[in-house]
């Protein structure tokens, strides 16, 4: 019985890592020369790509989701909430299982961001703190994580530089 502990303690802790979020694939020279800036516009347009049930609740707020039930009692769904303020966009992840992490790896390896961008970004998640005002490329980056019992949340907040906050 301790050898089955043993060995599954081991795999836990080496299959781990496997799953922090990281990006999905390196890209190449062209693809980072095809920088897409990071509007609201853009940023609605690539999730509404991927197919995303959609709801526009206001002209600067739209919202993505998808879910599965997973038995009788469980349903997990992933909520992405974009939001655009005069000065920067924030980008909301709300998730209630790993599958749906794989919307922040796509969002952080959409061509919005450069390479040295996207690494940072996900550096930031993996860090597991919360960040003010981050230089991260061409952006001051807000970062906040919450971990509800049931759920991860994820908040982006990107401003360009040279953009004054109030």
């Amino acid at each position: 019985m301790k050898h089955r502990i043993t060995i599954a303690l081991a795999t836990i802790v080496l299959v781990s890592p496997a799953f922090a979020a990281q990006p999905a694939k390196p890209r190449t020279k062209s693809e980072t020369t095809n920088v897409q800036p990071l509007t609201y516009a853009n940023v609605v347009s690539h999730f509404k790509a991927a197919q995303l049930r959609t709801t526009e609740v206001q002209k600067r707020c739209t919202i993505f989701f998808e879910g599965e039930w997973k038995s009788a009692d469980v349903y997990n769904y992933g909520l992405i909430i974009v939001e655009n303020s005069d000065e920067d966009v924030q980008v909301t992840f709300y998730l209630t299982d790993a599958h749906e992490l794989n919307w922040v790896t796509e969002f952080l390896d959409a061509p919005f961001f450069a390479q040295s961008e996207t690494q940072n970004l996900f550096s930031l998640i993996n860090s597991e703190r919360e960040v003010r005002g981050e230089k991260v490329g061409r952006f001051r980056v807000d970062f906040h994580r919450w971990k509800p019992r049931h759920a991860q949340i994820l908040v982006f907040s990107f401003t360009p530089i040279g953009t004054r906050k109030s």
